[in-house]
């Protein structure tokens, strides 16, 4: 099974807004390849998965496919290996996402683990660990240890070939800053990410940016702004994943932005927005 062609397929459609589609067309992928006793395709299929149905917020089916995943490689002989590592990083995102975060520090744990003795100290995968890592942290309210964690990623990107995850990592940082209270700081990390989305138009993780930014501008007390930048974040979130809970919580910002200035009829509208997202975000997949 060309793996390869599936996923570059499988992105397209994600691209051309096919969500729902394409999770049926990565499903049906990993169905196959199972059939086919094909477990190193499988492994790799439903590890792209594990993703999928993190973002579309579905916990049980991203925790199965992260574990079919890691029993595959298992079964192969890999659970030392820095694919079994890999598997396992997957496996400790989802669980972040849904906020089992003692769960996730363990996995990532053992990841780092793997990662020492199978690659080397400046590749991509550390940079991409303690990434996650911080995301736990920072969701568990350890903004300072977050940041530490974000600058151990930031310094294994480089600048020529990881611009977007560069851009991601500053924005996150940003978000650390604003949460230790630290508005000009934040300020200019996340100038920073934003110079770089300027020149990556259909980033899809500009909304976080947008988001960040929204932040900053309600906490400088500038809230007709903070309500702008929310609302494009909404629109970028939809645009890119659908209604999902991120669309959600960034109409709910909007409103209290809204609400802040004055304007409680535009608070109302995209309260109402938040409300309605649950029901579109299952109808998209």
């Amino acid at each position: 099974m060309e793996v390869s062609k599936i996923l570059a397929e499988y992105d397209a459609m994600l691209a051309a807004g096919q969500r729902r589609e394409a999770g049926e067309f990565l499903s049906e992928a990993a169905d196959a390849a199972a059939r086919e006793d094909d477990a190193v395709s499988e492994a790799s299929l439903r590890g792209e998965l594990t993703g999928y149905w993190r973002v579309f917020g579905e916990p049980e089916k991203s925790f199965a496919s992260a574990e079919r995943a890691l029993a595959l490689l298992e079964g192969l002989g890999l659970s030392q290996s820095a694919e079994y590592a890999t598997a396992l990083l997957n496996y400790a995102t989802a669980k972040t996402a849904f906020r089992q975060i003692d769960e996730a520090l363990a996995l990532y744990a053992r990841v780092e683990e793997i990662y020492e003795q199978t690659i080397a100290t400046d590749d991509y995968r550390f940079a991409s660990l303690y990434n996650n890592m911080a995301q736990a942290v920072m969701r568990a309210g350890r903004a300072a240890e977050a940041y530490g964690y974000f600058e151990r990623s930031l310094s294994r990107l480089s600048p020529a070939d990881d611009a977007a995850e560069i851009a991601t990592c500053r924005t996150n940082m940003a978000f650390c800053l604003l949460a230790q209270r630290k508005p000009d700081e934040a300020g200019e990390c996340l100038r920073l990410a934003e110079e770089i989305y300027a020149s990556l138009p259909d980033a899809p993780h500009a909304a976080s940016a947008l988001s960040c930014r929204g932040q900053l501008e309600y906490m400088r007390g500038e809230f007709l702004r903070a309500a702008e930048y929310f609302a494009k974040s909404a629109g970028a979130v939809e645009r890119f994943f659908g209604r999902t809970a991120n669309y959600a919580a960034a109409c709910r910002s909007c409103a209290k932005s809204f609400e802040a200035a004055g304007e409680p009829d535009e608070a109302a509208k995209y309260r109402a927005l938040a409300d309605s997202a649950g029901g579109a975000t299952r109808g998209a997949r």
